[in-house]
């Protein structure tokens, strides 16, 4: 319900729209989860590019980033069980990572 006559509702997209294909909170959840890993990823990066001592993993960083990227995008047209599946993915990829 909307506050006043003719205000759009948030929760409804019209197709086109840049987040139509989004469809709330368990969108919201995995876009999160999946701004953490690649936050971890891009510190690591980082890190590395500052002792240079391990090009391959610099390069596994890398590429673990840009998967990152593409989940992201999948995210933007996922339906909810596509939604919670990435969520559930990356809570999983940012336990193992920071566990130590």
């Amino acid at each position: 319900m909307h506050d006043h006559a003719g205000t759009p509702d948030p929760d409804h997209r019209e197709p086109g729209h840049p987040d139509a294909g989004r469809q709330g909170i368990g969108h919201d959840t995995a876009l999160e989860k999946i701004r953490a890993v690649a936050g971890w990823y891009r510190a690591e990066i980082t890190r590395e590019r500052y002792t240079g001592t391990d090009g391959a993993r610099l390069l596994g960083l890398i590429a673990a980033l840009r998967t990152c990227t593409r989940d992201q995008q999948t995210l933007e047209e996922a339906g909810p069980e596509e939604a919670a599946r990435i969520a559930a993915e990356y809570e999983t990829r940012y336990t193992e990572l920071t566990k130590e």
